[in-house]
């Protein structure tokens, strides 16, 4: 299901998209406003899937094309579909790149295959980050296979992926791995974390230092004393 933000100026207008919203099943959430700094703030708040926006707004200083832009500055995976009375801003609305640009009068039927076709894709979206760890790189975006990853480690203000097969230097942190990977990962270490599903074996090293072993690869993530009591516990060993 998707939340979706509503910008438009005209309260008759803006109450009939969000009544035809909420009957749809694959709309969850309904956020309008008429004025153009709310949408941005209420885009901040609740990180809509995606935005429809009215461009001609009366009176206020920014239109919706800026505000579009404007979010799209700290967003830019939300889905923006300007509905407008105007085409003259078609070529303009292309610095954002919309989804879609619907002219006023719509057509219901075909503004309906246009929310369903956009929750199909957010769908898709979400079944591909089950399964794949998505990130940016120098050298473009990759997707690494979670069920791959053995484990990752703090290096040298980056982070390194370790999969079967290759390495990957990443400069999003550990922290914020660690919300993406899922139940099959454990932070054992403030330098590592690993996945369960790949461990050989633990043993003690020294002074209640761990090691941390793994089945068909060669390199070794530590485990520290106190995350060893978590990791017992988690066990019940």
């Amino acid at each position: 299901m998707i939340k979706v933000l509503i910008l438009e100026d005209e309260e008759y207008t803006r109450e009939f998209f969000k009544t035809l919203l909420l009957q749809l099943p694959e709309v969850s959430d309904v956020f309008d406003t008429s004025y153009a700094i709310d949408a941005i703030l209420l885009a901040k708040e609740h990180c809509p899937d995606l935005i429809l926006l009215d461009i001609e707004l009366y009176g206020q200083d920014l239109n919706g094309l800026e505000v579009a832009k404007q979010i799209h500055s700290f967003d830019k995976d939300v889905y923006l579909v300007f509905v407008t009375g105007y085409s003259h801003y078609a070529l303009d609305s292309i610095a954002v790149h919309p989804y879609a640009y619907v002219l006023k009068p719509i057509n219901v039927n075909e503004f309906i295959n246009l929310i369903r076709d956009i929750s199909g894709l957010l769908e898709e979206k979400r079944l591909e980050n089950l399964k794949n760890l998505i990130i940016k790189t120098r050298g473009g975006i990759i997707h690494i296979p979670k069920n791959q990853i053995v484990f990752m480690e703090k290096d040298n203000g980056h982070t390194l992926i370790h999969t079967y097969g290759s390495k990957h230097q990443v400069s999003r942190t550990l922290d914020e791995l660690e919300k993406q990977v899922g139940n099959d990962f454990i932070r054992v270490h403030r330098s590592f974390i690993i996945n369960m599903k790949h461990v050989l074996k633990v043993r003690e090293v020294y002074d209640r230092s761990y090691e941390i072993q793994f089945y068909e690869y060669q390199e070794k993530a530590l485990m520290s004393r106190y995350h060893f009591k978590r990791y017992k516990k988690l066990f019940q060993i």
